[in-house]
């Protein structure tokens, strides 16, 4: 096996952190790719991105029930307001549900898991508001 070059895990350690800074162009490829990229993780690497990616569409579009509900107990109180804010975003909102369009359309003409999982995330944030509020 070889090691990493100290470039290398940079590298890798960015797209751990910083998911929504991967691409320079905003297509809807490339913000589908964050999201699978999101989409993957264990509950509790979701801890790893940064505070600031919960605040983009692509990121958010990530985002499973399982995800929510481990930031809801353990995530720091940043991460949870942020949240909380993109759904006071109507624009980035428009990209969670532009982006999470294109992923059920990936799996078929009349597919909606996507649509149903950020659905239940929304209503997760919106049942728990005081703990991602304040």
């Amino acid at each position: 096996m070889k090691d990493l070059t100290a470039q290398e895990e940079f590298n890798i350690q960015g797209i751990i952190r910083e998911p929504h800074f991967s691409y320079i162009d905003s297509t809807l490829t490339n913000r589908k790719r964050v999201s699978y990229s999101v989409l993957a993780r264990k509950e509790g690497d979701v801890l790893l991105i940064d505070s600031s990616g919960f605040l983009i569409d692509s990121v958010f579009a990530g985002i499973t029930e399982r995800h929510i509900e481990y930031i809801a107990k353990n995530g720091p109180k940043n991460y949870k307001e942020n949240l909380f804010k993109i759904l006071q975003d109507k624009e980035m909102l428009h990209g969670v549900s532009e982006i999470i369009q294109a992923l059920d359309k990936e799996l078929g003409e009349n597919a909606t898991q996507n649509r149903e999982r950020i659905n239940n995330v929304i209503r997760y944030i919106k049942d728990n508001r005081i703990v991602f509020e304040f």
